[in-house]
């Protein structure tokens, strides 16, 4: 199923202290946003959330976790393996926000890389893997 405009989820029973969000954009694309604190719970979630990008086949993921100081250490026995699969399909994985990961662009960066991309001026970007390998 191809989708035309992003799709929004955000499990049931999130609370306020910790929300994890999930966007799809079309078939290849996805951002899922992490806020406030972590419980086991909202750990869970994420977790889910970001197996669902998976099973759907995304490419590219942007983890956000700006927002949330814990969540990539909480996340990253998720976040590892899924940009190793990732990889494997020819796509990436960002973790914004991630401390101490100088080797990760700039959420700016992407953007930038990936509207050069739809604009079809590819012989000016760097092979995804050489931007975005962590």
């Amino acid at each position: 199923m191809t989708r035309s405009a992003p799709t929004h989820l955000t499990p049931a029973g999130a609370d306020a202290a910790a929300t994890v969000a999930v966007a799809f954009h079309g078939d290849d694309d996805v951002v899922v946003s992490v806020r406030g604190p972590l419980d086991a719970a909202a750990v869970r979630r994420a977790t889910r959330l970001l197996a669902v990008a998976d099973v759907e086949g995304a490419r590219h993921v942007i983890v956000d976790v700006v927002g949330s100081p814990d969540a990539h250490a909480a996340l990253r026995g998720a976040l590892d393996p899924l940009r190793t699969r990732l990889q494997a399909r020819g796509g990436w994985l960002l973790v914004e926000g991630a401390p101490a990961a100088p080797q990760e662009p700039s959420l700016l960066d992407v953007f930038a890389a990936y509207a050069q991309a739809t604009r079809g001026d590819e012989a000016r970007i760097p092979a995804p893997r050489a931007v975005l390998v962590g």
